[in-house]
Parts: C-alpha cells; structure tokens; sequence
C-alpha cells in the first residue's frame, strides 16, 4: 500500500520538478535585441617599438612602453536564445604615450598614440548555477589609430616634432567571464579580454636629425589586456 501511494507521488513531483526546470530553462532562452554598457580597466602595451627607423648609431634604448587606463564601451547586440550571443560594440577613444630612447644619445622618442576600435563580437554562454553562467568571446573589428609625438633632449629642454600618421587596421581580440542575471532582462558581466590592434606607426621626423636627415620613425604594436565590469538589458 506504502509502495502504490509513494510510487505516483515521486512520479508527480519528478514531473512538476522538470517542468519547473523547463520553465526556467525557457525563461532564459528568451531571444531578443539587448543593449550593454561597460566600465574597462586596460593595460595597452607598444609591442616591437624596437621596429622604430633610427639612425645606425648606438642602441636601442626600450624605456616605457605601457600604459594604464580606464576606459568605457557601448554595445547592441542580439541573444539568439540557444547560448549564442552576437554584438557590434564601440570602445572610447584614449590617448597614450610611450618612450624609447638611443644609448648613443641622451634624448629620447616620446610616442604619442590614440586608438579606438569598432568590434563585431561573438559569445557562447554555459548555464553552471540558477541566474549564473559562463562565457567565451571571441572578436574582428577595425581600430583607428594615430601616432605622432616628438624627440625630446632632457639637457637642452628641446622637443623636436615627429609628422603624425593614421592607420586604420584589423583588430581581434579572445576573452571569457561570468554573468549574473540579478532580475529578469538584466545581466551583470565581468570578463577579461586580451585586443590586438594592429601597428601605429608615426609620420618621418619633421626635425633635422644628427645625420641631416628625414629617417626616423616611431613604430609600435598595440595591444590591450582589459578587464572590465559590464550590464546587458535585453529589450
């Protein structure tokens, strides 16, 4: 008797228990447009400024060749519903300055660079607890960047320009985090990626040189180790 009257009761909660787990299965299925904002912490580093067109005298001196930012992004995105995420987002234009110098001379090359990007990105989410889950990104895009600066001798106080230049060039980037989803249509984020911008290089100097001639440049590569702290709202 025990056995006939616990037999359907554990069937009945077993059904109301995956149909509980169906229904918050679905609610987080839901598809739709969404919109997010984030606050980034970024570490950009001039990758290969030894790259720089200097004259074959003495050696290349690497000084400072990072920089910590805070910075911000915009995105508009669409969650297609199965775990799959795509967006176009745009990050905040910034202004850094890197310096290498010559064992040869006492002056030194001040690398002035402003970037910013427009990204198309990519995400797989993995549920691991109720409102909590796990995410792989992946990003293409383009990042607009303009490199200029000067030489600048500590001795004399003299900065002598170097001509600016733009470049415009293909960036990727690859990250991962972790959402929470505090109420329904808003997700928390906090990740970390790291972005390849591609090279800055400066206009020739606009100064005559030791050897009388226009045969220096600045060249750098970009990147960026970025954490940052996020919130989507699904429309």
């Amino acid at each position: 008797m025990i056995k006939t009257v616990a037999l359907p009761g554990a069937l009945a909660l077993l059904f109301s228990g995956a149909a509980f787990a169906q229904t918050a299965a679905d609610a987080s299925k839901e598809e739709g447009y969404y919109g997010a904002a984030r606050i980034v912490g970024a570490k950009h580093k001039a990758n290969n400024m030894d790259a720089t067109a200097r004259p074959g005298i003495g050696s290349f001196v690497q000084m400072d060749d990072s920089a910590n930012l805070v910075t911000g992004s915009f995105a508009l995105g669409y969650d297609f519903g199965n775990g799959w995420r795509t967006e176009g987002e745009y990050t905040l234009p910034r202004n850094d300055t890197f310096t290498s110098g010559s064992s040869a001379f006492p002056s030194y090359n001040q690398n002035n660079i402003r970037s910013q990007r427009v990204m198309a990105n990519v995400y797989r989410d993995f549920a691991v607890a109720k409102n909590v889950s796990v995410y792989a990104m992946g990003g293409l895009g383009l990042a607009s960047l303009k490199s200029g600066g000067s030489q600048n001798n500590p001795n004399t106080g003299v900065n002598n320009p170097f001509n600016s230049s733009s470049q415009t060039n293909l960036a990727w980037s690859l990250g991962a985090g972790v959402s929470y989803s505090p109420m329904k249509k808003v997700n928390l984020d906090l990740g970390y990626r790291y972005v390849d911008m591609g090279k800055a290089e400066s206009g020739w100097n606009a100064f005559r040189n030791a050897r009388g001639l226009q045969d220096e440049m600045m060249r750098a590569n970009l990147v960026s180790h970025e954490i940052y702290l996020g919130a989507r709202y699904k429309f």
